[in-house]
Parts: structure tokens; C-alpha cells; sequence
């Protein structure tokens, strides 16, 4: 019986023994996500990468994932964070920048060395100030029309100021939107006001024309009649000169006639009224 006791007491020991080295092989074994990363830290040293999947990297070691997926920061320029031209005019954008961390070993030991754990990187490297203060250095070198005229030439200049400064040693960007370029109630009341005054200043322009145009077809009726008027007088009075030497002649025919001979044309030659 006391052999029995003792040997059941070494069966549960044994149990008890396989069961702790059980869970310290199992704290041994650590996983990283797909698409992820991992440091492997042991005793605060960095000792490594590990990929995605299941593998055993030992007691006290400890494995930060970094997410190599794509990451979407929305930045809203608005409020206190609006961006101002160069007069000090209020200029509104959400800019929406899509980037990932480079996928290499290196970047993501730098990352922990340098930076810190993932979800910690955007803070620390201050990627919303990088995004925003790319676009005011943007604007601030136009005035309000001028960026309203040239939205596409600001947008560039935003994309290369953010792209410049950009944490480009563990960040790669694929795409920098700039949408919604917007400006104050104010301003925007002014050029509705000043399009509603150029709108109405054509408008009296056209109506000038107009005028202007019909004034010179009226003095163009006016120098036509006026010309039609003047033939007539000629008309009458050549008529008028016609009728009074008719008048006055005593109906006897020419006394003597040119033939044509050298080019010369035939003449009639009346008496004269002092011959009668």
C-alpha cells in the first residue's frame, strides 16, 4: 500500500513536472499576423525579425508586430487648423494620404529602436503635423483668387512640400489626395458680389453697344437719305437748265453739223437765243 501511495505521488509529480514544462514551452512559441512584421525583443535586446507564422523564439522573448498594411490618415484643414494665403485669407482641405511601412527587416528594428511599438509610430513622427503644414507652406505663397484660379498648381506644391518631408527612412506614400479646397463665408460673399458687378457692368457695356449700333445705323439712313436727296437736287436742276434752254429755243434747226472724223463726235450747234 505504501509503495502504491508513494508511486501514485510520483505519477502526479510527474504529471505536475510535464504540465509546467508544457506551459514554459508553449510561453516559448509566439505568432506574427499576415501582412505583419515582428521585432523579436528578449531581455530588452533586440535579437531579430520574424515573419508572419508560428515559431518558437524562446523563453522571455517578446515579439512587437509592426503592420505593413496600407494606412489612411484623413487630415481635415479647418477651424485652427486652416491654412491661410499669403494675405492671411482662410483656405479650407481635407487632404487624405495613403502610406505603409517599408517591408523590410531594417525599417521595422529601426522603427522599434528609434520610434517605438506600431500603434505609436504616427504619433511619435508627428504624420498629420508633417501632411498639414506641407499644405500651408503651399498657400501661403498665393492669394485667395490666385488659388482659386490655380487649385491644381497649390495641390502639387502641397504633394511635393509633404513628400519632402516625410519620414521617407521607414515610410513609403502611395497617394496624396487633396479634395474640398474651400474658403470663408466672407470671401466667398465678396466673389459672388464682385461676379454679380462684372456680370451687370457687361451687361450696361452691351446695352452701349447696342445704343451705340443703332445710333450709326440711324446716321447711316441719315447720310443715305441725305446723299439720295443731294442726286435728286442734281437730277432737278440739270432737268430745270435742260427745260429753260428749251424753252427758249425758237424751233429752228442747227445752221451748220460736225461730222465725226478724227474721233471727234457729231455736234449739233442750235442758233443762239440772239440770233433769232
Amino acid at each position: 500500500m505504501e509503495t502504491f501511495e508513494k508511486f501514485g505521488a510520483g505519477v502526479i509529480l510527474l504529471i505536475g513536472l510535464m504540465f509546467v514544462l508544457g506551459v514554459v514551452a508553449l510561453a516559448g512559441f509566439d505568432s506574427v499576423d499576415a501582412n505583419h512584421l515582428g521585432v523579436k525583443i528578449r531581455l530588452g535586446e533586440n535579437v531579430g525579425v520574424m515573419y508572419s507564422g508560428y515559431e518558437w523564439t524562446g523563453l522571455f522573448t517578446k515579439v512587437y508586430q509592426y503592420d505593413l498594411r496600407t494606412r489612411k490618415n484623413v487630415i481635415e484643414m479647418s477651424g485652427i487648423n486652416s491654412a491661410v494665403d499669403k494675405t492671411g485669407q482662410a483656405i479650407f482641405a481635407t487632404i487624405n494620404i495613403n502610406y505603409r511601412v517599408k517591408p523590410t527587416p531594417e525599417t521595422v528594428q529601426k522603427l522599434y529602436n528609434n520610434v517605438g511599438t506600431n500603434d505609436v509610430i504616427a504619433d511619435v513622427l508627428n504624420i498629420d503635423a508633417i501632411v498639414s503644414e506641407g499644405f500651408k507652406q503651399a498657400t501661403v505663397k498665393y492669394d485667395a483668387l490666385e488659388i482659386l484660379d490655380k487649385r491644381q498648381e497649390v495641390k502639387e506644391l502641397a504633394k511635393e512640400n509633404i513628400r519632402s518631408n516625410f519620414p521617407a527612412e521607414y515610410f513609403e506614400i502611395q497617394d496624396i489626395i487633396i479634395t474640398n479646397i474651400d474658403f470663408s463665408e466672407n470671401f466667398k460673399l465678396a466673389i459672388e458680389e464682385k461676379k454679380t458687378a462684372e456680370q451687370n457692368a457687361l451687361k450696361e457695356q452691351n446695352q452701349l453697344e447696342v445704343v451705340k449700333f443703332q445710333q450709326e445705323q440711324e446716321i447711316a439712313k441719315f447720310r443715305a437719305e441725305a446723299e439720295r436727296l443731294r442726286l435728286q437736287k442734281e437730277e432737278i436742276n440739270e432737268l430745270l437748265i435742260k427745260k429753260a434752254w428749251v424753252d427758249k429755243w425758237s424751233g429752228n434747226l442747227p445752221l451748220y453739223m460736225l461730222t465725226p472724223t478724227d474721233n471727234q463726235e457729231m455736234m449739233m450747234v442750235l442758233p443762239s437765243m440772239g440770233d433769232e
